[in-house]
C-alpha cells in the first residue's frame, strides 16, 4: 500500500478474553499500523505476545512503503534495531525513549541538563549560539477533572549530540518532554483552588501526595526523552505525540467499544477475525473522511450503513480517488 508522507503511528494491541482459550493462557496481540491523518489501518501484523512488538515492528515496516512518511511508537521502540528498519525502509521516526533504554535516557537528560545550565549563567550567549538548534514548548490544558501541563524542550545540533549519535547516526533531533497531571481542587463553596505547577511540585494537595517522577499510566509527573531522525522543534514534536495516541483514541477504543474486540474469545480465527474488523473499520473511515459532513461517530455511520447497504458497498467494489 502507498502510505507516503504520512504520519503512522504503530502500537500492539490485545485480545485479552481470547487469552482464557490459548493453550498457554497469553493474550494474542496484533500490531497496527495507523494513518493519523484519516484513521485508516494500513497494515497489520499478528504478534504471539507484547514483548515480541520489538521484533514484529521492523517486520510490518517492511511490508508497507512508507518513503518520506514520518512513524511513531511509544517507549518500547526505541532500539537501533527498528531505527534501522525504519530508516532502511525510507521513512523518518519520532521514538520516545523511557526506562526501555535507560541509558541513551540518561544521555538525553544530562544533555538537557548542561543546556539548561548554560542558560542560566549566561542567555544572551546561550540564545546567539544556540537559538535557531533549542526550542521549548509549553500547553496547560484542562482533561476531564484535572489539570495538564506539558513541556517540551528540543534540540536539533547534530554536531552537538554527542555520543547519541555515534552508534545511532540516523538521529536529527533529541527531546525532553515532561507532564504533570495535578487534580481539580475546590473549596466548599465550589471555588477553583487548584494549585499552580510550582506549588503543586513543592506541596501536596488536597486530593494528590506530593507527586514524585514514575512511568506508570497513574503517576503524576511523567518524564521522557524523544529521538527523531528528522530535524524537528519542540511544538512539532509536541504536536506528533500527541497526534500519536489516535492509535489508542480512534482506533483501539473504537475497536473495543464497538466491535467488541476485546471481548471476543475467538481463538484458532482470531487473525481472520482481527482483519475482517479492521476492513468494517475502515469502510466506517473511510465513510467519514469522504463525507465529513456526516456524524463523527462511529456507530452513526454503521446505521446508516445498514440503512443504505450501498453506501458501504462501494467503499469495496469501487475503486476510490486518492486523498494526498
Amino acid at each position: 500500500m502507498n502510505i507516503r508522507g504520512k504520519h503512522l503511528a504503530l502500537d500492539g494491541k490485545g485480545l485479552r478474553d481470547a487469552a482464557n482459550k490459548m493453550s498457554d493462557q497469553r493474550t494474542p496481540y496484533i500490531l497496527n499500523a495507523l494513518d493519523v491523518a484519516t484513521k485508516l489501518v494500513v497494515g497489520q501484523l499478528a504478534i504471539s505476545e507484547k514483548t515480541n512488538e520489538i521484533t514484529a515492528i521492523p517486520e510490518l515496516v517492511s511490508m508497507l512503503e512508507t518513503e518520506g512518511s514520518l512513524i511513531t511508537v511509544d517507549d518500547i521502540g526505541a532500539t537501533e534495531r527498528i531505527m534501522n528498519a525504519i530508516h532502511n525502509n525510507g521513512a523518518d521516526f519520532l521514538l520516545q525513549v523511557k526506562g526501555n533504554c535507560p541509558e541513551l535516557f540518561g544521555e538525553i537528560k544530562s544533555l538537557f541538563g548542561g543546556l539548561s545550565e548554560d542558560r542560566k549563567k549566561d542567555a544572551e550567549k546561550f540564545e546567539k549560539e544556540y537559538g535557531e538548534k533549542y526550542s521549548e514548548a509549553k500547553t496547560w490544558e484542562k482533561n476531564r477533572e484535572r489539570y495538564e501541563n506539558r513541556h517540551y524542550q528540543a534540540f536539533n545540533d547534530p554536531d552537538g549530540l554527542g555520543d547519541i549519535t555515534e552508534i545511532r547516526p540516523y538521529i536529527r533531533s533529541i527531546g525532553l518532554s515532561e507532564q504533570i497531571r495535578i487534580l481539580k481542587v475546590k473549596d466548599k463553596d465550589g471555588n477553583d483552588i487548584t494549585p499552580n505547577v510550582a506549588d503543586f511540585l513543592k506541596n501536596e494537595s488536597r486530593k494528590q501526595t506530593k507527586p514524585v517522577e514514575g512511568d506508570k499510566l497513574g503517576d503524576d509527573v511523567q518524564k521522557a526523552g524523544l529521538v527523531a531522525s528528522r530535524v524537528l522543534n519542540a511544538k512539532e514534536m509536541m504536536e506528533f505525540k500527541r497526534a500519536h495516541w489516535a492509535v489508542e483514541n480512534s482506533l483501539h477504543y473504537v475497536l473495543d467499544e464497538v466491535f467488541g474486540e476485546d471481548k471476543s474469545t475467538i481463538r484458532k480465527g482470531k487473525n481472520a477475525a482481527f482483519a475482517l474488523r479492521k476492513m468494517a473499520y475502515n469502510i466506517v473511515r473511510l465513510i467519514q473522511f469522504l463525507n465529513p459532513e456526516r456524524s463523527p461517530h462511529v456507530p452513526d455511520i454503521i446505521d446508516d450503513i445498514i440503512d443504505d447497504f450501498n453506501m458501504g458497498a462501494k467503499m469495496v467494489f469501487e475503486s476510490i480517488q486518492s486523498q494526498y
